[in-house]
């Protein structure tokens, strides 16, 4: 059995196998099947109409063999690589002249160049100098998230596998060659345009392709040569999906070449949404941008009005245009987002789509399989059971393991892969001595389960008689045994559900020869270990407020013993057989209390995803097979199994790299992680900008003919130290100790709601008058004056950037973040020091304060900081109501 969650997931039922491939020259032509239109001789025919010898021949490779690796690497050159779109490493001095053309900067150069042409020579220069540090900073960041980027790409990047120098091997699909013999399988997406060259129960959905929904069998034979793209069934096209059977092709076209590649170049550009946090920066940066505007105006303004020099007022619009542009937010997300799926990645969760993780601290309801997620997936034969009792002697039990082999389609060769099922059968029935190799030429007919018959069934020559065998889902099986015996198939019932509660996953054998009446001969118990840690993830789960359904397709009885084994609530466990009696408004209804889907269909799995979603659920989906790729489509956040198929990958948003429950509860930790460090990056730097432009303004309408209130010099030093702060240092942060005992974010509510707003804009406020107040009572001096002001602007955002590690909490009771701490210090440090060197001193216009003076400074730094921090302590967190 393929798939293995439970009977009712198994792949549809396959076509009858065509056989073994015959050697190249040993085919028939494909016109004993199809007549082809006369080719001309310097025009060979497409590939679907071409017979597998001669597209062999075509491009030299010996299909037993694959190509030597030798050959592979010469025809990379010449093909180039087999991507639509190859990524591109951007060189460092892309990444320099990309950050010294943003617009934020070009502003400040001409800002400078204009300084120098009224005959602020000085003032203009140390403009230009000081875009240095802040291009340095923005390369870094940029470099850094590139290599996290990369790392991310090749994680993500798809695999082959491919026949070369006579060994199959795992290949990137990028290094792809025409001439390539790929080996295809249930589950994988189509690497490259193939000719098929031999099919076992081959089924491809084209629909990505033709529209077509329907899975088509592949064959070898060639197709006419006229024939349209949706019906040339001896290809199989990159971009569509394997959803049964297996085979082997030979790769014809790669890259922008394939049907899917001459699709893509006929399209525009992609148009890419905006996520919801992009959003949100857009409009926090479209109200600063108003302000800034604003503001600049109001300094120009007031310049003249009093009378100013031109280059003296020229230097004041230069200083509000600095402080007031908001150039950090996008970079604060794009570094957190990347950085943080960096880190992910190191702990096995690839992120596929960054995006996704704005949502993982939103999500309320978690939608899982059982097998993998919650279970080790390694099935092992745990009991053997008949009405006469276990199975105990070694005779009767090979007898039965032998005949439950016998019944697995999955288990013939020259079928389809074994499943998890069937590898268990085959290593019991191995150590008890049975017969375990099964000869093909026995075979008569075989039918693998499907979503309406949940049981594999054989028909098989044994001993000189035809052997009838059905082994599957226990109720199923029962079914065929019909009314005639009703005692005994309500004994066996009743075996069922003590079996069941044992938590064993349950397969009934039935048998008969002949064309004899079926007659049940055993169950079959696997077991199935629960994963390590997966109890304290479903204790962590609870705290965060996030529910958790189990959609399996095990027995009921079963499913409800593993998933209370687990650790979840398993009170309210339903069959998919009474789901499909619910309609739409019954199934939201009872959503809220199930806690277990058992012998469910991946119908009924994308029925309770709509559901939950259309409940206000932000739901996550697990999913590993082809059969889950509708409910993962549907889901918020998309988590696919490292282990599971291509396509299922390819839906997903997130690929856990070990499977495990417990790691998507970290995933969905560390997404929660990632917001709220966003957020404080915001709070931060909305009071840095909102406490100098407050200055900027209050200054200019109240202390405008003193003098510049602040030099660009002066706002480009605080512009280096909110760069490396909002960009680098929040995204450190470590996680606050009640992170998963809060209640999920609600995604509709705003980053920054109206009462953080009003926190920021009075923390702000206070230090923006603070300073103006020591700039208007700092003496006759005013260049001194402005230095204590300027002093304590800069200490206050150096203490504001460490207070600001929490929204809610002390932060005595956060992780010490060491970086963050490390630049507020060196910052604060670095300016008592500028006043003591000469060349420092006269740029900054810096004057040395006094012990006293630093202790206001220090206070008007301090006083918000502490407040804020006996606020915190003082009242409890909302949830905690």
């Amino acid at each position: 059995m393929a798939h293995d969650d439970g009977v009712t997931s198994r792949p549809p039922e396959q076509p009858e196998p065509q056989g073994p491939r015959e050697p190249p020259e040993a085919q028939e032509p494909a016109e004993a099947h199809e007549p082809h239109e006369p080719h001309e001789p310097h025009e060979p025919p497409e590939p679907h109409a071409d017979t597998p010898a001669l597209v062999a021949a075509r491009l030299r490779v010996d299909p037993e063999a694959g190509l030597p690796s030798e050959e592979a690497e010469r025809r990379s050159v010449t093909a180039g690589p087999n991507e639509l779109d190859p990524a591109r490493h951007e060189p460092v001095w892309r990444l320099v002249i990309g950050s010294a053309t943003e617009p934020f900067v070009l502003l400040l150069t001409a800002a400078g160049i204009l300084a120098i042409l009224v005959g602020e020579v000085r003032d203009g220069l140390l403009i230009l100098v000081g875009l240095i540090p802040i291009v340095g900073a923005d390369v870094v960041t940029e470099y850094r998230g590139e290599r996290a980027l990369e790392a991310l790409r090749a994680a993500t990047a798809p695999t082959a596998r491919v026949r070369r120098d006579g060994v199959v091997r795992v290949v990137p699909a990028a290094g792809l060659v025409p001439g390539d013999v790929v080996l295809l399988q249930g589950g994988d997406v189509v690497p490259a345009d193939l000719r098929l060259i031999e099919v076992q129960g081959l089924l491809v959905d084209r629909s990505v392709l033709t529209g077509e929904s329907i899975p088509e069998a592949g064959r070898i034979e060639a197709d006419p040569p006229n024939a349209p793209l949706a019906t040339r069934l001896a290809m199989a096209y990159a971009g569509t999906s394997v959803v049964g059977g297996r085979g082997e092709a030979i790769v014809v076209t790669v890259g922008r070449e394939t049907e899917f590649g001459r699709i893509a170049a006929t399209l525009g550009g992609r148009v890419r949404r905006r996520s919801p946090l992009q959003r949100e920066l857009d409009r926090l940066v479209r109200i600063l941008l108003v302000v800034a505007v604003s503001l600049i105006a109001i300094t120009f303004g007031a310049g003249f009005l009093r009378g100013r020099p031109l280059g003296e007022n020229v230097l004041a619009g230069i200083s509000a245009a600095i402080a007031a542009i908001p150039e950090e937010p996008p970079v604060l997300l794009a570094v957190v987002l990347g950085l943080g799926a960096y880190r992910l990645l190191r702990r096995g969760v690839l992120v596929r789509r960054l995006n996704a993780q704005e949502i993982l601290g939103a999500v309320d309801l978690i939608v899982t399989d059982k097998t993998g997620t919650l279970t080790q997936n390694r099935l092992a034969v745990s009991s053997v059971r008949t009405l006469a009792g276990p199975a105990a002697d070694g005779e009767g039990r090979r007898e039965i393991l032998s005949a439950a082999l016998r019944a697995e389609e999955d288990a013939w060769p020259g079928t389809i892969e074994p499943g998890s099922f069937t590898r268990a059968l085959h290593t019991a029935a191995a150590e008890l001595g049975a017969e375990v190799a099964l000869d093909r030429a026995d075979l008569i007919e075989a039918s693998g389960p499907t979503d309406t018959r949940p049981f594999a069934e054989t028909v098989a020559w044994r001993n000189g008689r035809q052997e009838h065998l059905a082994l599957g889902a226990p109720e199923a099986v029962l079914s065929l045994l019909g009314d005639h015996d009703p005692a005994t198939t309500a004994a066996w019932r009743a075996l069922v559900d003590a079996s069941a509660d044992a938590g064993e996953r349950l397969l009934a054998l039935a048998g008969g020869d002949d064309g004899m009446a079926w007659r049940v001969r055993a169950l079959i118990g696997f077991a199935d270990p629960i994963r390590p840690g997966i109890r304290e993830a479903m204790a962590t789960a609870r705290r965060a407020g996030i529910d958790v359904l189990v959609v399996t397709g095990d027995h009921p009885r079963t499913a409800a013993a593993i998933a209370r084994t687990a650790g979840l609530d398993a009170q309210h466990v339903v069959s998919g057989e009474t789901l499909a009696r619910w309609d739409d408004e019954r199934l939201a209804a009872e959503l809220g209390g199930l806690h277990v889907v058992a012998r469910s269909t991946p119908d009924q799995k994308r029925r309770l995803v709509d559901a939950a979603r259309g409940s206000g659920h932000t739901v996550a989906v697990t999913g590993d097979g082809v059969n889950d790729v509708p409910a993962l489509h549907l889901a918020d956040v998309a988590v696919a199994m490292g282990s599971g198929t291509a396509v299922a990958r390819e839906a997903s948003d997130l690929v856990l790299g070990d499977d495990s429950f417990a790691t998507l509860m970290f995933g969905l930790a560390e997404g929660r992680r990632i917001v709220d460090n966003v957020q404080k990056g915001l709070v931060f730097l909305l009071s840095t900008h909102l406490a100098f432009l407050g200055f900027l303004l209050l200054a200019t309408l109240f202390a405008g003919g003193l003098g510049q209130p602040l030099l660009p010099i002066q706002i480009l030093w605080m512009e280096l130290f909110i760069d490396l702060t909002a960009s680098i240092a929040f995204e450190r942060e470590p996680p606050e100790p009640d992170l998963m005992g809060r209640p999920p974010r609600d995604p509709a509510e705003a980053l920054l709601p109206t009462g953080l707003l009003i926190r920021i804009g009075g923390a702000g406020t206070f230090t923006a008058i603070a300073a103006l107040a020591l700039l208007l009572l700092g003496g006759d001096d005013f260049e001194h004056a402005r230095w204590l002001a300027y002093t304590a602007l800069v200490v206050s955002q150096c203490v504001r950037a460490y207070a600001n590690r929490s929204l809610h909490l002390p932060i005595r009771r956060l992780e010490p973040n060491g970086l963050l701490a490390t630049i507020a210090v060196l910052a604060a440090v670095i300016q008592a020091i500028i006043p003591a060197v000469p060349p420092l001193a006269e740029a900054f216009r810096a004057v040395p304060l006094s012990a006293p003076e630093w202790g206001v400074v220090l206070l008007v730094a301090l006083a918000p900081a502490l407040v804020a921090e006996l606020v915190r302590g003082w009242r409890p967190p909302v949830w905690v109501a």
